[in-house]
């Protein structure tokens, strides 16, 4: 485990600095787990985070669970995986990169195989998951990051931007934490809406049931390539690169580095 730098913090909500102040922070919203040795940022006040919509995305959040639970290899990146060690090198990681979404596993493929003296880790996710974890840990929302201004070398969304209720707002955060300098990586895995249907699908994922407005039992909205290039409009991010893999006839991996 490695830990939290506390001077990296800000409010997830108003974003003013936090300090330490006899052995807590400035804010007293926010818990600390002692046992495991990392902060909770998900800022349950908020009128929003109680909204319907969210509710939705809480139990989509549930049926993730149950993948990584019944089927880890297919939904994690567990082990030495082609397509995570793929986005690895498009990312060329240096320096401090936040992973947002990062998942509930102890180390991801892309951070497992990564250890490097010029490379520091942070994981956010609203799971714990597996605890401690390999990397600088925070539990928290996407939308709301609990960073200053202008602080990681790198942002990255390996799979994870499509879980999001609004992407957009999303990667306006990211676009707040990471230095002018900096990039934002994003990994979008695109499947045709005319895929075929497994011909026989395992007992927990029949047992799983799609919320009100979702699009799956996992998405709220499963986007398009050309969705996210409309969602960038709204940033005014720019890509700077892109890689597309194919990975059969109906899927592929698309990478992105981005540039305020």
């Amino acid at each position: 485990m490695n830990k939290l730098n506390k001077d990296w913090l800000a409010c997830p909500i108003t974003k003013e600095e936090l300090h330490e102040e006899n052995g807590k922070l400035s804010s007293s919203k926010y818990s600390f787990n002692d046992k495991n040795g990392y902060w909770n940022f998900i800022p349950d006040s908020l009128d929003e985070l109680n909204s319907p919509l969210w509710k939705v995305w809480n139990k989509l959040q549930d049926n993730g669970v149950s993948s990584y639970k019944n089927s880890p290899t297919n939904n994690l990146g567990v082990g030495p995986r082609k397509d995570f060690m793929q986005f690895a090198e498009f990312c060329n990681f240096d320096g401090l990169i936040l992973d947002v979404g990062v998942g509930p596993q102890k180390a991801p493929t892309h951070i497992e195989y990564n250890e490097k003296p010029n490379i520091t880790f942070v994981g956010l996710d609203p799971l714990p998951g597996e605890q401690p974890r390999a990397f600088s840990f925070v539990q928290g929302l996407g939308e709301y990051l609990p960073f200053k201004d202008n602080l990681f070398d790198q942002v990255l969304f390996v799979t994870s931007l499509d879980h999001f209720i609004d992407p957009v707002v999303a990667l306006n955060e990211a676009k707040r934490v990471v230095k002018k300098e900096g990039s934002i990586c994003i990994w979008l895995g695109e499947k045709d809406k005319n895929a075929p249907k497994p011909s026989v699908s395992p007992d927990w994922y029949k047992a799983l049931q799609i919320p009100e407005g979702a699009e799956d039992p996992f998405h709220y909205r499963r986007f398009s390539v050309n969705d996210f290039r409309i969602f960038l409009s709204e940033t005014n991010l720019r890509i700077v690169e892109e890689k597309v893999l194919i990975v059969d006839e109906w899927r592929k991996n698309c990478f992105f580095r981005l540039k305020k």
